[in-house]
């Protein structure tokens, strides 16, 4: 295995790949996600906590909608797959706060990585 510093560049349709899967990015959105879920469980306002943190506004209705969906599916699954939630968090140095329930942290991990991920993240227009 080696360390490289510096993320990949692209500017193909495949840059989420690169995001979505970069160790660096996937411990940047649990980093988050820990820090939003240590100031509260409200999902709407975890979610605009997010929002704001990434883009710089708060989500749109349909976009608080589509990510409640994402968050119930991945907490359902990561219910059902403890060892895969650990995995995640697993990714990265920052200690993971003990005090957070480990399923929902994973849950809102690819929530915030989801976030992080928008084109508007990402691109500067």
């Amino acid at each position: 295995h080696t360390c490289v510093v510096k993320r990949q560049k692209t500017s193909t349709p495949l840059q989420a790949l690169v995001t979505l899967n970069d160790p660096q990015f996937v411990e940047a959105a649990r980093v988050l996600a820990q820090r939003s879920l240590a100031g509260g469980d409200q999902i709407n306002k975890l979610i605009n906590d997010v929002f704001k943190a990434v883009v710089s506004r708060s989500a749109r209705p349909e976009e608080v909608e589509l990510i409640q969906q994402l968050y119930a599916e991945e907490l359902s699954d990561f219910k059902k797959n403890p060892k895969r939630a650990q995995e995640l968090l697993s990714v990265g140095e920052y200690p993971v706060d003990k005090k957070l329930n480990a399923t929902e942290l994973a849950a809102w991990t690819v929530v915030t990585s989801t976030i992080m991920n928008f084109d508007e993240a990402i691109v500067k227009r």
